[in-house]
């Protein structure tokens, strides 16, 4: 069953700003009175994704509570299994995962790379996704591509029986010729889908998007987007955001 309250955010991509989409949005709803909790099972590459997302949650979680697996290895948990043969204990984060969601009112689930990313033989993102009920949020970097990208995850989602909730575009430092296009083309180009809530453009927020000590900052900038995504997932009341 596909759960209101539950979301999977997932990238075309490594490195495509979920961890940044999913902390600042926890934040926005925490601030609206919205109980949320943004965790990341998996992680590859070292901590600095946990780490920030236990600042953006004001330090209400420890990390233990926001993650399950962590390599410091840039990596996907199936290749590090592979390398170290050593088993990565899928079920078992789907059941941390599970009580992360029941203890709380919104779950925003981040995924490793994309959605076929392999997690463990057999089991990529995408099995998160099926067995927790999650909607999708698809986070995307809005330049040249991405068109493509985008609906070939939101294909791969459809196949796999996941409903995608709002796709999510990336600003980016030096904006290509292809930007005033891309929303207007994917939302022309996507199939139809019950639910889906629509094609949104976040705001670059600079090469420092990570950076804890600027989480406030960052918020404020991209208030105006994360109102408006709060309202299309009606995760809080209309506050009159523009589109």
């Amino acid at each position: 069953m596909i759960s209101e309250r539950v979301f999977l955010v997932v990238g075309t991509d490594t490195g495509v700003g979920k961890t940044v989409f999913a902390g600042l949005f926890a934040r926005y709803l925490m601030n609206e009175g919205v109980g949320v909790r943004a965790v990341k099972p998996f992680c590859s590459g070292g901590k600095a994704d946990i780490e920030f997302l236990v600042a953006v949650q004001d330090g209400m979680f420890p990390q233990e509570d926001l993650n399950f697996w962590c390599s410091d290895e840039p990596i996907s948990p199936a290749a590090w299994e592979l390398r170290h043969g050593q088993a990565v204990d899928f079920e078992g984060c789907i059941g941390w995962t599970k009580q992360k969601g029941a203890a709380t009112g919104v779950l925003l689930v981040e995924g490793v790379g994309g959605l076929l990313a392999p997690l463990v033989k057999g089991k990529t993102v995408v099995s998160i996704g099926q067995v927790i009920g999650a909607q999708l949020i698809v986070v995307a970097p809005n330049r040249v591509g991405v068109i493509n990208q985008v609906l070939l995850t939101i294909e791969v989602a459809a196949k796999r029986g996941l409903k995608v909730a709002l796709v999510v575009l990336m600003g980016q430092k030096e904006p290509d010729d292809s930007v005033p296009e891309n929303p207007d083309l994917i939302r022309q180009n996507l199939p139809e889908m019950t639910g889906f809530k629509g094609v949104i453009e976040f705001p670059y927020l600079g090469p420092e998007a990570s950076d804890p000590s600027l989480i406030p900052v960052h918020a404020n900038e991209a208030g105006k987007v994360l109102s408006r995504v709060a309202e299309l997932l009606a995760l809080s009341s209309p506050s009159g955001a523009g589109d």
